[in-house]
């Protein structure tokens, strides 16, 4: 009579099944933060990327809008960076428009929220202590922009700012309402 092999196969205990189980959560885990970490690289460059867009859209046209403007504007630097180790204070002024007695620091921005443009009062507060020679120069600021969230371009025209945006015909100019009440820093 031919022998009939019965092979045993041996299932997993409860202990192991919940071991693998916590194995496979952990693995997940790791390859969710993995995933986290890119996509904010990814947002990251993507938002640095546009920011560098719209900087190359509306820095050119900052010194004829302000001309236009009536503002005898007739220089102009980009992408200002200041340090100041002793006090540690810093800021980034993405566009200066100067004349012989007015400096204008611009914010530029893609889309320019309200907390923006908190952001940029906070480091217009400290700009006479980081650029010292313009210390005898009237300093106004102005955020420019693609696009306002709402209640964005009423607030800095209530704190004082001069608003660029976009105009109905496509163009960057200043916001007739920005020559209300100016704020000099």
């Amino acid at each position: 009579m031919d022998q009939i092999s019965t092979q045993t196969q041996e299932h997993p205990t409860w202990v192991e099944i919940k071991e693998m189980m916590r194995e496979s959560r952990l693995q997940m885990q790791i390859q969710m933060q993995e995933t986290d970490k890119r996509i904010k690289e990814l947002t990251e460059q993507f938002t640095s990327t546009t920011g560098h867009i719209s900087e190359g859209l509306i820095a050119p046209a900052t010194v004829k809008i302000f001309q236009k403007a009536g503002f005898n504007i007739d220089r102009s630097y980009c992408n200002l960076k200041k340090k100041n180790k002793l006090n540690q204070l810093e800021m980034e002024v993405d566009c200066l428009l100067l004349d012989d007695t007015l400096v204008i620091a611009v914010e530029i921005k893609t889309n320019c929220r309200v907390k923006d443009i908190d952001k940029f009062l906070r480091n217009m507060a400290k700009f006479k202590r980081l650029f010292p020679e313009y210390k005898d120069k009237e300093v106004l600021a102005a955020v420019a922009a693609l696009h306002f969230d709402h209640e964005a371009a009423e607030h800095a025209h209530e704190q004082g700012l001069l608003v660029i945006r976009v105009s109905e015909n496509d163009v960057f100019s200043l916001d007739p309402h920005s020559r209300a009440e100016l704020t000099r820093f």
